[in-house]
């Protein structure tokens, strides 16, 4: 069933423009179909269209059920090329994260100010909300941006995860970490150039736990997809 973010005012729904083109130019929707629609409050609610034109979409009964992660995660991923960016950003989405922070590191391959995120921002968003509701998710990741390692302190979580290559090896260590219950967690994957060790010293300071994610070194994108995996996998056993 088709999930929408939407505005509910009483009890009707009101979608953007570009969800109103979705649900009745591309999804033909027909009078009597029931979606689900997520207010601002993160709450899901079974709705039925009443009307096409005018579309007039009417609240049923709340959804009951909860998809999001019982943790708070945070994804910092430094800066790669765009494909990859939103490609992280789309899987990061479907595995839980609450925020992904995008960091300029040392060997970042591409350079942004925050001029060019602000720019980027819109795209990122609409890729964040798409995959939320096409995983049902009640809540959109929010994308920030900070210029350097240091600029990520605001971010820090209870819990904070370095996927530093130098460690590569056995895994044990990480699911071990992940065997104990945490507010907030967040795994940090650097460039595909990997982390200085200047930048390894910074997170380290920070309190950063360097893991590792298995023998293999790992493209920057596999190693986020990886490390959200185990994450969300040990958060919901």
């Amino acid at each position: 069933m088709q999930r929408y973010f939407a505005h509910i005012q009483n009890n009707q729904v009101i979608l953007s423009k570009d969800d109103v083109f979705h649900l009745t130019k591309v999804m033909r929707a027909k009078c009597g179909e029931e979606i689900e629609v997520v207010d601002e409050k993160s709450q899901a609610y079974l709705a039925i269209i009443k009307e096409i034109n005018p579309l007039k979409i009417e609240i049923q009964e709340p959804i009951l059920k909860n998809n999001e992660l019982p943790s708070e995660v945070t994804l910092f991923f430094a800066l790669a090329k765009s494909d990859k960016i939103d490609f992280v950003i789309q899987k990061a989405t479907e595995l839980g994260a609450k925020k992904v922070v995008l960091f300029q590191g040392k060997r970042s391959i591409v350079k942004f100010t925050e001029e060019d995120f602000k720019r980027k921002l819109v795209r990122y968003q609409s890729i964040a909300k798409e995959a939320s509701e096409q995983c049902h998710r009640e809540q959109i990741p929010s994308i920030e941006f900070a210029k350097t390692i240091n600029d990520i302190t605001p971010h820090l979580c209870e819990l904070n995860l370095f996927a530093y290559e130098l460690s590569a090896g056995k895994t044990g260590q990480l699911t071990n970490i992940l065997d104990k219950k945490y507010q907030s967690i967040s795994v940090i994957i650097g460039p595909e150039g990997g982390f200085s060790s200047e930048e390894a010293n910074e997170l380290n300071n920070m309190g950063f736990t360097n893991i590792s994610l298995g023998k293999r070194i790992l493209r920057c994108e596999t190693a986020a997809v990886y490390a959200l995996s185990v994450i969300s996998c040990m958060l919901e056993k």
